[in-house]
Parts: C-alpha cells; sequence; structure tokens
C-alpha cells in the first residue's frame, strides 16, 4: 500500500463504457483501477479499508482518474469512485475540488458504513463544482432507500446481481422496476450493470432502462472507446430495425412527450427570436446545456419572459412525476414548459403543460365499478 501511495505509476486505469440503449451510443466511461500485482483490485480496496488507508488509496485513484478529463470525448461523462468515508479526508476532497467537475459523475460505493447525513456538506461543495453523485450497487450493501434519500443521487447504479437472470425472475425485474419508479422521483437516471447475455438487454430495454454497462456491449479498455459492430448490431443500430417496445403497462414518460425547440447561444439573439417568431427558444451553452428559456409574452405586445432554467426533467421520468413537478412551481411559472435533459445535463427539448394534461386525460378510461360497489377511474396504459 505504502509503495501504490507512493508510485502513482503502480496503477493502471482501465475505461469501462457505459451505453445509452436507445441512442445506441456511449454515454459515459467509468474509470476502473488495475494494480501492478496479481492480486485482485477488489482485495486491494478492501486491505485499504482493513488497513484505515481507504482514503490514500481512493486519492492515488481519484488524481490519475482526474488527469483523463481533457481527453474525454465530447458529449460523454467520466465516473469516478471513491468510498463514502473518503469524503470526510481532506485531502481527498482537495483532489477533487482542484477541478471544474462538469461532466464528471461521483460514483459512491457501497462497501464502507457511513451515516449519509455526514455527506450532506462534502457533496454540496462537489455539485456546485459541477459533478454529479451516482450510488453504486443499489439494493445491495449499505446502499438502501435512507441512502438514497439524503444523497440524492442523479444517477443509481442497479447491482448485477439484481440483473443477472432477471429475464426469467420475476422478482428480480420487479425490484429493478421498482427501483426505476425510484429513480424518478428523484429525477435520477438508472444504469444497469453487469449485462452479459441478448436476453437481460432486451428485458431491461423493454422496461425502459436508459443505460446499461456490461461485457455484452462492451468490456473495459485502455481509451476512450466507442461502440463496435457487434454491439451496434445487438442495439439496432442503423439497420433500420426498432427497439424493442416497453413492456405493456409501461408509463409513459417525458421523451415521449418531449419538443426540440430552437436553441440560441446569446440572450439578446434568443429574445429577438422570440419576439419575431412567437416561439420558445433554449440558451444553451458550449456544452448545449441549457441555461435560460426565454418565452413569447402572456400580453399581446408585450415583451418575451426571460427564465433562468433552474429545474429540468429526465427522459425517463414518468408523465405523472412530470406533471406534479410542473403543479408545484410557483403560480407565474406553473404552467410554462419544462425543459428535458439528459444524463450530461445536455438539452433534450420541451414539455409543454398542455401535452401533460392531455397526455393524462388520454389514460384515463370510462367510469367503473371498482369493488365493493364504488364507482371510480381505470387507469389504462
Amino acid at each position: 500500500m505504502d509503495a501504490v501511495c507512493a508510485d502513482p505509476d503502480a496503477l493502471r486505469l482501465v475505461l469501462h463504457p457505459v451505453v445509452d440503449v436507445a441512442a445506441g451510443r456511449v454515454a459515459g466511461y467509468e474509470v476502473l483501477s488495475r494494480f501492478a500485482s496479481d492480486v485482485p483490485t477488489e482485495q486491494w480496496f478492501r486491505a485499504a479499508r482493513a488497513l484505515g488507508r481507504d482514503a490514500d488509496l481512493d486519492r492515488v485513484v481519484l488524481t490519475a482518474a482526474l488527469r483523463l478529463l481533457p481527453q474525454l470525448p465530447a458529449g460523454t461523462f467520466l465516473t469516478v469512485n471513491a468510498s463514502p468515508t473518503s469524503l470526510a479526508d481532506q485531502r481527498v476532497m482537495d483532489v477533487l475540488l482542484s477541478h471544474d467537475l462538469t461532466g464528471v459523475v461521483l460514483e459512491l460505493t457501497e462497501h464502507a458504513d457511513c451515516d449519509p447525513r455526514h455527506l450532506a456538506g462534502p457533496l454540496q461543495l462537489l455539485r456546485a463544482r459541477g459533478a454529479l453523485v451516482a450510488l453504486d450497487d443499489v439494493g445491495t450493501g449499505h446502499s438502501g432507500l435512507l441512502r438514497m434519500a439524503v444523497v440524492r443521487p442523479e444517477i443509481l447504479k442497479v447491482d448485477l446481481q439484481l440483473v443477472r437472470g432477471l429475464h426469467h425472475d420475476l422478482v428480480k425485474r420487479s425490484l429493478v422496476q421498482f427501483l426505476g419508479e425510484c429513480a424518478g422521483r428523484l429525477d435520477a437516471w438508472i444504469i444497469a450493470e453487469g449485462v452479459e447475455t441478448v436476453d437481460e438487454l432486451d428485458v431491461l430495454r423493454g422496461m425502459g432502462v436508459p443505460l446499461v454497462q456490461g461485457f455484452l456491449l462492451a468490456r473495459p479498455g485502455a481509451d476512450f472507446v466507442d461502440l463496435d459492430a457487434d454491439a451496434r448490431r445487438l442495439l439496432h443500430v442503423g439497420d433500420g430495425v426498432p427497439p424493442p417496445r416497453p413492456a405493456v403497462g409501461a408509463a409513459r414518460r417525458a421523451r415521449d412527450l418531449t419538443r426540440r425547440t430552437k436553441t440560441d447561444r446569446s440572450v439578446t439573439d434568443a429574445v429577438r427570436s422570440v419576439a419575431e417568431q412567437s416561439a420558445p427558444v433554449v440558451v444553451v451553452d458550449g456544452e448545449d446545456v441549457p441555461r435560460v428559456l426565454v418565452l413569447p409574452s402572456q400580453r399581446p405586445g408585450g415583451l418575451p419572459r426571460v427564465q433562468t432554467v433552474d429545474v429540468t426533467v429526465a427522459p425517463e421520468t414518468t408523465v405523472t412525476d412530470v406533471a406534479a413537478r410542473a403543479v408545484a412551481r410557483s403560480a407565474d411559472v406553473r404552467f410554462d414548459p419544462l425543459v428535458c435533459t439528459d444524463a450530461a445535463g445536455r438539452y433534450v427539448g420541451v414539455v409543454g403543460v398542455e401535452d401533460l394534461v392531455l397526455e393524462l386525460a388520454a389514460t384515463c378510461g370510462p367510469a367503473s365499478t371498482a369493488p365493493g360497489g364504488r364507482s371510480g377511474w381505470r387507469m389504462g396504459a
């Protein structure tokens, strides 16, 4: 351990792609550690925890991992791992906070027990630097509901033990569906780990899981690689074959109602465009992250309205959750469109409140008689 901490060159990093199954492309890369010995990586981190050296090892790994940021392909994210207990070490925080963390996902490993309330301060600082937060191995170990509720992660990683064989295990599918519903409430993304068979991939895609990671589509490698021909074929990229449809009864998502508007880099130009065309314009930065929403005036002849984009929804958020978020806003903006962004924070489109109302109305079937003789409404898929 002393030798590795003194000589970071004893550490080798590999990159494991995270795949956007709907778009058929690499969405991000997870940095994994490999050591110059025959001892498996997990045993190194287990030994570090036993020796009270986990923060030392995390600091070395994070230092090396964040050096890869300038090479990160545009439109992707970089996932780095750290123990929750390591965030209490100022040297680890100094390494993280010395970088612009835009495009970085900090994945909290589940192996160490830690009061999640102690994470609030460090995570606030890291998010202020642009980082997103992921919980690893959700559904096992210490990554339970309490940690999820306190941390409020932007990404949930479903443990591979829940993914393995879920195509013939109803309980596992139900648990993954439950975690997806939790993610929707948190406005978070789901990544399914350990996808190794076509059956697992097809079931996850049919359930609406947006991001997957596993040897079926890509193995860890030394470089930032794209998907190979075999993976693209499995995802039906470029062959004109649509991906499997969501399972019967799957809830409609924000992505189903999202409309792409005109974008601009300048607020001044956006205001001019809205005044001329009476259509919304989203102002994005150089990374295609939405910053300002410019809307037509609510009064004839009035000036366009300029609003900072403070609240966004993910494409996987259910329609009912999007509607709940819309009406929870203050009265002056309650009926304005909501901005939809992908896992990297990039602009996807806007969801109109009128479309939400029409969608919710369409899902209500005719009046029926509920058990006990009471009249109720039957919700259809």
